[in-house]
C-alpha cells in the first residue's frame, strides 16, 4: 500500500516541495524490501569532509605518508616490470567469468595492479581475503601466469563474482562467524585482503578484522584494506553511506605508527603530483586511463 501510495503522489506532485522526501520515502522502502537495516540515532550528525576536499589532510597522517614517499615511488618501478603481463589484461569484461578486467566497477586501479603484482614479488604462499570477487580475478591470473604456488582462500558468504573455481579453499560464512585460526597461517610474505561492510559496529566484520585479526599478524605480512582515502576523509558524494573504518586505521596509525609501514596509499598517490606523473606512464601502458582513477586502496605491511 505505501509503494502504490508513494507511486501515485509523485506522479501527481511531480514538481511539489515534498518530492524529495517522497523520493526518500521510495528508496528507504527499496533498501528495505532488499534486506538493508535502518538505524536510528538520538542525535543527528552533519557527515561531511574535515580534511580533504577543499581542506587540507589531516596533518599529522599527512606527514606520516609524506615521509614514505619513496616507498611509493619505489613500488611503482617495480611495478612497471609487468607492464607487459598488465596490459594483457581486458578492459571490459571477457567471455571467460574467471577472467580478470579493469573496467569491473569495484576493484581498479593500481590497487589492482599490487594485486597481481605484489604476490610475484613476495613469491606470496598464502592469500586470504575478506570479501571476494572481482580481486580474486586478479590474484589468480598473477599465480597463473607467473607460475606461483599461492593457496587462495576466500572469505565472504556472498561474492559479488563468481569465483569459487579460483579459488582453493572457500568459506561462505561472515567473518565474524569465521574460525580465526587461518590467520595465524599467515607469514612473512603473505597477503591478507579486506573488503568488508565498512562500517565499525558491535559485532561487524570492521570491529572484528580491527580488534581481532589485525593485532594477530605475523611480521611482514602484507595487508591490504579497500575504500581508504588517508590522510583525507571520505569523500562527499559518500556521505549517506556512513563510512566509519578508516577513522579506525587512522587511530591506530596515529597512536602506533611504528607497527605498520604504509606501502602503497592509492589515493595519496593520485594527489601527489609527482607520484601521479610516474602513475600515469604505468597508467598509459596498460590501458587503465578509462577507468578514472588510481583506486582507493592501500596497502599496508606488519612491522
Amino acid at each position: 500500500m505505501l509503494s502504490g501510495l508513494i507511486d501515485f503522489l509523485v506522479k501527481k506532485f511531480p514538481s511539489s516541495a515534498f518530492l524529495t522526501y517522497l523520493a526518500a520515502a521510495r528508496e528507504l522502502r527499496w533498501r528495505i524490501s532488499n534486506g538493508s537495516q535502518v538505524i536510528y540515532l538520538e542525535y543527528p550528525v552533519t557527515p561531511r569532509p574535515r580534511y580533504g576536499f577543499g581542506k587540507p589532510p589531516h596533518p599529522t597522517l599527512n606527514q606520516y605518508f609524506e615521509s614514505s614517499r619513496t616507498t611509493y615511488a619505489n613500488w611503482l618501478g617495480r611495478f612497471a616490470q609487468f607492464n607487459d603481463q598488465l596490459s594483457s589484461i581486458p578492459f571490459n569484461k571477457p567471455s571467460d567469468p574467471r577472467l580478470p578486467y579493469w573496467n569491473n566497477g569495484f576493484i581498479a586501479g593500481f590497487e589492482a595492479v599490487a594485486l597481481y603484482c605484489y604476490p610475484v614479488i613476495y613469491q606470496t604462499k598464502l592469500y586470504v581475503e575478506i570479501g571476494s570477487g572481482n580481486s580474486t580475478k586478479f590474484v589468480r591470473q598473477s599465480v597463473i601466469k607467473n607460475g606461483l604456488h599461492t593457496k587462495i582462500v576466500s572469505i565472504d558468504p556472498s561474492p559479488r563474482a563468481e569465483i569459487d573455481d579460483i579459488c582453493d579453499e572457500v568459506r561462505r560464512e561472515r567473518l565474524e562467524d569465521t574460525d580465526q585460526e587461518i590467520f595465524d597461517a599467515l607469514d612473512d610474505g603473505d597477503i591478507l585482503m579486506f573488503d568488508g561492510s565498512h562500517r565499525c559496529f558491535q559485532n561487524s566484520d570492521v570491529t572484528v578484522f580491527f580488534l581481532e585479526i589485525l593485532p594477530r599478524l605475523k611480521r611482514g605480512v602484507l595487508v591490504y584494506i579497500d575504500d581508504i582515502y588517508l590522510p583525507y576523509d571520505y569523500p562527499p558524494v559518500w556521505q549517506d553511506r556512513f563510512y566509519s573504518e578508516q577513522y579506525l586505521l587512522a587511530t591506530l596509525l596515529l597512536a602506533a605508527p611504528q607497527k605498520y609501514d604504509i606501502e602503497l596509499p592509492c589515493i595519496f598517490i593520485s594527489k601527489d603530483e609527482a607520484l601521479q606523473k610516474q602513475a600515469d606512464v604505468i597508467a598509459k601502458h596498460i590501458n587503465l586511463q578509462g577507468i578514472g582513477g588510481y583506486g582507493s586502496g592501500i596497502w599496508l605491511r606488519v612491522a
